[in-house]
Parts: C-alpha cells; sequence; structure tokens
C-alpha cells in the first residue's frame, strides 16, 4: 500500500515537472488553468479507490467493488471535467486533455499494483 502511494506522488512529481519544462521550452503555450487542481484531485481520488480494493480480499467482492469505483469515477470526474469546462471555456481542451493524460497514467498504476497483489495472493 506504502509502495503504490509512493509511486503515486511521484509520478505526480514527475508528471508536474514535465508540464512545467514543457512551458518552459515553448512545447505547451500555458499550463492547464486546473493544473494543479487537477493533479490534486486525481492524485487523493486514485488513492483512496486504491486503498479500499487492496483490502478486499474476496476475489468476488473484488470485482463488484472495483465495477463500482469505476462507476463512480466515471460520474465524479466527468462533474469535475464539467466543472472546469463551465469555468474556463477557452482552456476546456487543454485541461481535459491533460486531465485524461493524467487519469491514464494514475490508472495504469493503479492497475499494475493490483494485478500484482491479486496475482500473488491466487498462487499457492
Amino acid at each position: 500500500m506504502i509502495r503504490f502511494v509512493v509511486v503515486l506522488l511521484v509520478a505526480a512529481i514527475v508528471i508536474c515537472g514535465l508540464t512545467i519544462a514543457a512551458r518552459n521550452l515553448s512545447w505547451i503555450d500555458a499550463l492547464p488553468s486546473f493544473f494543479y487542481q487537477t493533479i490534486l484531485f486525481l492524485l487523493f481520488a486514485t488513492s483512496v479507490v486504491f486503498r479500499y480494493l487492496y483490502r478486499i480480499e474476496k476475489p468476488d467482492f473484488f470485482v463488484r467493488l472495483y465495477l463500482l469505483t469505476l462507476a463512480l469515477k466515471i460520474v465524479a470526474y466527468g462533474a469535475y471535467n464539467l466543472i472546469v469546462i463551465l469555468e474556463d471555456r477557452k482552456g476546456a481542451a487543454q485541461n481535459v486533455a491533460f486531465f485524461m493524460i493524467v487519469y491514464v497514467l494514475f490508472t495504469a498504476l493503479e492497475v499494475v499494483f493490483l494485478y500484482r497483489k491479486i496475482s500473488r495472493s491466487e498462487r499457492p
């Protein structure tokens, strides 16, 4: 559990660093207007979801809870993106693209760590 949080924090720091470097190198015009909010929101949400999923021992319940968290994330992330779009219409595409990139990276980390846990528990 702690390894995941550490890796997630490192990934967030690397993403922030790379995005700021891209701005300084003029690869992108400006940082997304919801840059820090998006990183913090996804960092918190991914950590909370992983914490609950990591503690599940029953495979049947794990699948149900994973699907439930997936549905809740779609609703919550959709609402977040709607708020971002309504607050900054001009920068909406940049904000949503940044959100999706970070979301995919954090979700990939979550799946890798959950897969490692599940594959270890299935061994005799």
